[in-house]
């Protein structure tokens, strides 16, 4: 699945320069959420405040699914480009999102122990359907960021 732009959240820029979030060494997942979350409200900050994960089961786990990720040079020098390979999760025992439809992705920077720790902080979502979706048992859901574009861009203006 092609993910649709991944969108801020407003203090993810400040995480980003005050250093609360250093992506070069801090673990960022993806975490999955329902159709009927508050993942879109940009003013959130913490894992804490989003509504609706899904549930650990039949192969997703609260945890969500680490991203392998790069920095790179964008189109000029003033770009940096945050980017990341696919990330894939298999449907196992059951559907992925049997319970819930799957709906929207979430970045979230491991800023605690483990990666479903609540003071964890929001990075970005996107919303993957307009309405939401399963994932049937024995299939994968694999979110490939866009290769020209990357997850994110820092530019200097």
């Amino acid at each position: 699945m092609a993910v649709a732009a991944w969108i801020l959240y407003d203090q993810a820029g400040l995480y980003l320069v005050d250093g609360t979030i250093d992506l070069p060494t801090t673990a960022v997942n993806i975490h999955l959420f329902n159709s009927s979350t508050n993942a879109a409200t940009v003013t959130l900050s913490t894992l804490t405040e989003l509504t609706n994960e899904l549930g650990s089961l039949n192969g997703y786990t609260l945890s969500g699914k680490a991203l392998t990720d790069t920095w790179a040079s964008g189109a000029s020098a003033a770009e940096q480009r945050y980017d990341a390979t696919a990330v894939i999760w298999t449907a196992s025992g059951g559907n992925l999102g049997s319970n819930t439809a799957i709906k929207v992705a979430v970045m979230v920077a491991t800023s605690g122990a483990s990666a479903k720790t609540s003071t964890n902080k929001l990075i970005a979502y996107s919303v993957l359907s307009t309405s939401g979706f399963a994932v049937a048992d024995g299939n994968t859901l694999t979110l490939t960021p866009n290769a020209a574009a990357g997850l994110f861009e820092l530019n200097k203006v």
